[in-house]
């Protein structure tokens, strides 16, 4: 992809002449001592916007044509891959795209903010000039051949800095770094409406993405596919945005503002983010940072080993920050490496030191993998998950909205946990009951007072279902079910793409499938129909029946419960059958890893479903599923993983198929097997 050149023209007529408001702010370092009004020849230093969190430490762009203070990736991005990348856009040449286009707001008719746009997609990339001058390209010869001779000239350390008067402006401020424009500043006069400026400049097109600095102060609008930053006026306070445009800065195309765009798209859309990882990869191969945020929106859109691959190389190229490697962990364990996953935790929690907001997290993700380990280990978890509720605990009441919010997320997560641990573990339910409501209260808080996304409370839901299987049905999982309905059908209403509103309809599925478990667990069989039913109308508007092995599995799981309600209370096997042919295609696809283990529970129901279709009349479908389940179940007794005396049950049913199909001598053979494993079971 090569980058062309766009033009912003200085034949800009400004809606007034007047000195612009005192105090204009630097993105993350100084600007001006005191901002200069007209006509004042004071020497300037230059805009950046380099923003520096207490989770994001500095760092730099290669390309000789950076600004020394290159922009950076705020950790609290504000609200609004494969290893192998395509080549780097290749750079413009000043004039490239034309005749400068005429840019002209009227003073006599002032400029409106506009309705608030919907989100844009991925454009192509152009450089922006200004009169004939292109950051990353034009050198100082350049500049003063286009604009005549500088107001003022200085050197500060290596950088050389340059102010100008192009009509209509009279600050123009120029940076140069190894002989080339590093940054172009354009002080406004007048402030002006930040949505009709992006119109009159030709970026309403395209998604911006807001600047802030580590205490959530909005500094500014970027537009990555143009080098383009609008600086804006102070605001009321953090989070707030004033809309109102004090300066124009144009910069060389970098990967920085792709980075911070895909950080800020992240949770609502992931497809997006990652197509910014991936255009910021082009840019800077090298960006650790581009490679992890392509690991987690890969993770969200449910592609775990791609995710794998992005995550182990962003440990590749910064092995020693935590954040990376505990990406890295999560990627391992979504991708079944539960083992490798550990290890790989245990290096980022030594690592964690200096971020105790990621140490909270990764001493909870620590706690999720012995709960997960095979055998689990839920003593351990629970001690994990009890450290990880301590360090978080520290940090909720940060000033720093980065390090405040990741802690209580992680806090969230380390309360789930260990309410998982006291289900499945110990089987307290009341102790879990008290863990899940504090999760309850503090994902409301992160809604309600943190800008946080109903995630939050779909998370609560599911979790508070999969610990209530764990306690056999113990606690009432109306509340749950219903929550988990009303926050999912909210962040698929909300969902800006096809991918992510396919992944949350799978997430809400599969939490409506532990519900039906849990109903059924209690025998409140019409409340386990009707959220099973519920839970495959979801199922089937994701689409990823078929994505994975483990997605057909547990697809085929739920259809088979909802079948086998029809067959057990209502002895309605016709009913049954129509889910059962669902299921068995599902099933009968080679089972993943994790379910090898449970091989004699998948053979128990194929034998479950074969009765039905014997019943309808379908003889010969029905004993080949017996025979297929009576197989699984014999290779799950020579592993060891089922007692023999269950195959009583799948002999006697075969024996009485042969007979009623008139091979009297089979069916004796198999009553005699069925009459041995019998007497063994008493014995």
């Amino acid at each position: 992809m090569s980058a062309r050149t766009r033009r912003v023209c200085g034949s800009v007529v400004l809606a007034a002449v007047v000195a612009w408001a005192q105090g204009a702010r630097a993105l993350g370092g100084e600007l001006l001592a005191q901002p200069a009004p007209q006509h004042d020849d004071r020497p300037v230093q230059l805009l950046s916007w380099v923003v520096e969190t207490p989770s994001t430490p500095p760092t730099t762009t290669a390309g000789a044509a950076q600004a020394p203070t290159a922009p950076q990736v705020p950790a609290t991005a504000h609200p609004t891959a494969t290893q192998e990348t395509p080549a780097a856009p290749t750079a413009a040449k000043p004039g490239d795209s034309g005749q400068p286009a005429s840019i002209r707001l009227d003073s006599a008719k002032p400029i409106a903010p506009t309705a608030e746009p919907q989100p844009l997609a991925p454009a192509e990339i152009e450089a922006t000039s200004f009169n004939g001058v292109t950051p990353g390209i034009s050198s100082p010869a350049d500049v003063q051949k286009a604009w005549g001779q500088p107001k003022q000239s200085r050197k500060q350390g290596k950088q050389l800095l340059e102010l100008y008067a192009v009509k209509p402006f009279s600050h123009v401020e120029v940076s140069y770094q190894a002989d080339k424009v590093a940054a172009v500043v354009i002080r406004l006069e007048h402030p002006l409406a930040a949505d009709a400026l992006a119109a009159q400049l030709e970026l309403a097109k395209l998604q911006p993405v807001l600047v802030s600095n580590d205490l959530g102060e909005i500094l500014g609008q970027a537009y990555p596919e143009r080098g383009v930053l609008l600086s804006f006026a102070s605001a009321s306070g953090p989070g707030k945005t004033s809309n109102m445009v004090t300066s124009i800065v144009l910069e060389p195309l970098t990967a920085d503002p792709f980075v911070l765009r895909s950080e800020t798209n992240l949770d609502t859309r992931p497809a997006f983010s990652l197509h910014d990882a991936d255009q910021a990869l082009k840019l800077q191969p090298n960006s650790a940072r581009a490679h992890w945020l392509r690991s987690r929106a890969l993770a969200m859109l449910g592609d775990y080993d791609k995710a794998l691959q992005a995550a182990a190389a962003a440990v590749r190229f910064e092995p020693g920050d935590c954040r990376y490697l505990l990406t890295h962990a999560r990627a391992l364990a979504q991708a079944g490496y539960v083992r490798d996953a550990i290890s790989a935790a245990e290096k980022a929690l030594a690592a964690s030191q200096p971020r105790p907001h990621v140490r909270a997290r990764t001493l909870c993700l620590l706690g999720d993998l012995k709960a997960s380990s095979n055998p689990p280990d839920f003593k351990k978890a629970g001690e994990f998950h009890t450290q990880a509720i301590q360090a978080a605990e520290t940090l909720v009441a940060s000033r720093h909205p980065a390090i405040r919010i990741a802690a209580k997320e992680a806090l969230l997560d380390a309360r789930l946990g260990m309410a998982h641990d006291l289900a499945w573990g110990e089987h307290k339910d009341q102790a879990a009951d008290d863990m899940l409501a504090k999760a309850a209260a503090l994902a409301d808080d992160l809604v309600e007072h943190e800008a946080g996304s109903p995630q939050c409370r779909f998370h609560v839901a599911s979790r508070a279902l999969a610990a209530d299987v764990g306690l056999h049905g113990k606690l009432d999982p109306t509340p749950w079910v219903n929550l988990a309905v009303r926050a999912g059908d909210a962040l698929i209403d909300g969902a800006a793409e096809a991918e992510r509103k396919s992944q949350v309809q799978w997430e809400v599925a599969m939490a409506l499938y532990d519900g039906l478990q849990v109903f059924q667990m209690r025998s409140e069989q019409a409340a386990a129909l009707k959220f099973g039913e519920l839970a495959i109308s979801y199922l089937e508007k994701s689409g990823r029946q078929k994505q994975s092995p483990a997605a057909a599995y547990i697809s085929g799981r739920l259809y088979f419960r909802v079948g086998a309600i029809f067959a057990r209370r209502d002895n309605n096997h016709n009913a049954a059958v129509v889910w059962f042919e669902k299921a068995v295609p599902l099933l009968g696809q080679s089972p993943p890893p994790d379910v090898l283990a449970s091989l004699g529970g998948l053979g128990e129901t194929f034998v479950s479903m074969a009765v039905s279709y014997w019943e309808v009349g379908n003889r010969q479908r029905g004993l080949a599923l017996t025979q297929h389940g009576t197989d699984l179940m014999e290779s799950a007794v020579k592993r060891g993983s089922l007692p023999k005396s269950v195959l009583a049950i799948p002999y006697a049913n075969l024996a009485a198929m042969q007979r009623a199909l008139g091979d009297n001598q089979q069916a004796a053979r198999l009553e005699e097997m069925a009459s041995r494993v019998r007497e063994n079971k008493v014995r």
